[in-house]
């Protein structure tokens, strides 16, 4: 629906930018339609792939009327730029229209916003959420249930489970009643008017429950599995709630990547990294000589990491912290206002230029552009026992940047990495030209807020 209407918001503002500058210019609106529609087509796939790359389709987003405003004026600034960029350094000045452009943005940003807060309106009124039943009161259950209790605008109104364990039967689980068990699944959605069930058991399908939940999807019901909401929800597969196979099935069962995929992606790197490689010849110098004035110790910083299947390689950065950071304490977390970091190396980590030498790790194969984060041996050893599947993000080659570095803060505690293996393995189970596209954006953008850590 999103997608839907702001096509229709970006069509009647391309028409009614070319008609309020038929007045001015003396032609027909055909005529101009004819002449330069094309161009108010390309700025509109320019408004709706941006609006997709800052997330105004990802619903814990595009609820928050407060996070959806800046974004729509972020927009309509980014393509005013671009084309500004284009119309003085590029193309003929005769070429291209200004006014209707003008025209454009306006138009579009305002009807954007009055769609986007009408569409918001209608969730938190309730018209389009959906009733629902949790199958399952465990862990589980319990999880997708405060998750959708935590929503702004919640897209489900959950009305309770339904369990078999006796002990819960007539009972409150996070707040919500058990209104019976499965074998009177169809009658209580029927009684209570739900349209949705929410499958959230983790061990096997029982014979019985696969009956029942067919017996709901021909009486009209949608079934969705617990782990499919939440990766819908929040970008994150739910490690500890799930069993392993519903975490990787093409990587971890032996399933390959198209090669159409694996050789964009290697063109993606060694074109990234020749053109970082060009800025690491430029800034590189000052960089060093900043370094060195700062603080004593080596310019580079090398260091091993684990790659995919564990195999260790040693990555290389420009150093951020004393020269002596981990000479009495061994491995440890880097943490939020780390005294051991230095001010050069501040102002490079919240640039992400501590991370440029990484281009020579990126050339020798060691890493993608775009993966999980490659974490150091001592650390998955650690992590392995206490996280349930952590190495499975060891399942692909590690990456410069990736969704968990664009998506959460950086992590310094078990809890923050089990939060980021959760967005680690969303990317490897869902990755594509699409979601690398997303990441590199975001990622830029992370950069020039000087967001990094």
């Amino acid at each position: 629906m999103l997608w839907l209407g702001d096509i229709l918001v970006c069509a009647i503002s391309g028409i009614l930018a070319l008609w309020l500058w038929s007045f001015t210019h003396g032609k027909p609106l055909g005529v101009i339609l004819a002449q330069n529609g094309y161009l108010m087509a390309i700025m509109s796939l320019a408004w709706l792939f941006l609006a997709w790359v800052l997330e105004l389709y990802a619903l814990p987003t595009a609820v928050d009327l407060r996070a959806v405003l800046p974004r729509l004026f972020s927009i309509a600034g980014m393509i005013l730029l671009g084309y500004l960029v284009i119309f003085f350094a590029v193309a003929p000045h005769n070429q291209l229209i200004r006014l209707p452009l003008v025209y454009f943005l306006i138009l579009v940003t305002l009807l954007a916003s009055l769609w986007r807060w009408g569409m918001i309106t209608l969730l938190r009124r309730g018209v389009l959420r959906q009733r629902a039943l949790i199958v399952g009161a465990g862990w589980a259950g319990q999880t997708i249930a405060r998750l959708l209790r935590e929503q702004l605008n919640p897209e489900f109104e959950v009305l309770g489970f339904i369990d078999d364990d006796e002990a819960k039967q007539d009972s409150n689980v996070e707040g919500l009643p058990v209104l019976g068990r499965a074998d009177e699944l169809p009658s209580v959605a029927h009684r209570l008017g739900a349209d949705t069930i929410i499958y959230a058991i983790t061990h096997q399908l029982s014979e019985p429950m696969f009956r029942t939940l067919l017996d709901c999807q021909a009486a009209g019901l949608a079934v969705v599995r617990m782990p499919a909401l939440y990766e819908a929800l929040t970008g994150r597969v739910p490690v500890e709630h799930v069993r392993g196979e519903w975490l990787l099935p093409g990587e971890i069962e032996g399933g390959q990547t198209s090669l159409f995929y694996r050789l964009v992606v290697r063109l993606m790197d060694v074109t990234f990294a020749l053109l970082a490689g060009i800025i690491l010849a430029v800034l590189g110098p000052l960089i060093a000589l900043l370094i060195k004035l700062d603080s004593p110790g080596p310019v580079f910083y090398r260091q091993v990491r684990s790659g995919r299947g564990g195999v260790p390689f040693e990555l290389i950065k420009f150093r951020s912290m004393r020269a002596d950071a981990e000479a009495t304490t061994g491995a440890q977390w880097a943490t939020e206002n780390d005294p051991r970091i230095t001010r050069v190396g501040r102002w490079l980590r919240r640039t992400r230029l501590d991370e440029l030498p990484q281009v020579l790790n990126i050339l020798r194969g060691d890493i993608h552009l775009i993966g999980p984060r490659p974490e150091r041996p001592e650390f998955i050893a650690q992590l392995e026992k206490e996280i349930p599947f952590y190495r499975a993000r060891l399942a692909v080659k590690p990456g410069l940047t990736g969704w968990a570095q664009v998506k959460y803060r950086y992590g310094s505690t078990v809890e923050d990495a089990r939060i980021k293996l959760e967005y680690d393995l969303y990317y490897i189970k869902h990755r594509s030209l699409g979601l690398d596209l997303q990441i590199l954006m975001q990622t830029i953008g992370v950069m020039l807020a000087l967001k990094g850590t």
